[in-house]
């Protein structure tokens, strides 16, 4: 089960990804991070294709997605952006 962390409010957190990017910026990083994601599932998972396609189709084809997460992000501010991300995934696709 993957969790988020808690960080020092001075680091790279959710709550900076929200204020201090536009929102085209916010959703090229949200992107990269989900990329990321479902590439390390797919590598997880000796190449099969299903825990990767799982992510894609959450991110990109399920309404709601970008802003559930941008709500997620105004949420737990002080958390790493890519654990929340993460553990949105792992609700939403296993692990």
């Amino acid at each position: 089960m993957t969790a988020a962390v808690a960080v020092n409010a001075g680091d790279f957190t959710a709550g900076s990804v929200r204020e201090k990017m536009s929102p085209d910026e916010q959703v090229l990083y949200i992107s990269g991070v989900v990329e990321g994601l479902a590439y390390a599932r797919y590598a997880n998972d000796n190449k099969a294709t299903d825990g990767m396609k799982c992510i894609y189709d959450w991110f990109y084809q399920k309404d709601g997605t970008l802003l559930k997460i941008q709500s997620a992000f105004d949420n737990f501010k002080d958390y790493l952006p890519g654990a929340v991300i993460a553990a949105m995934v792992a609700k939403e696709c296993g692990r």
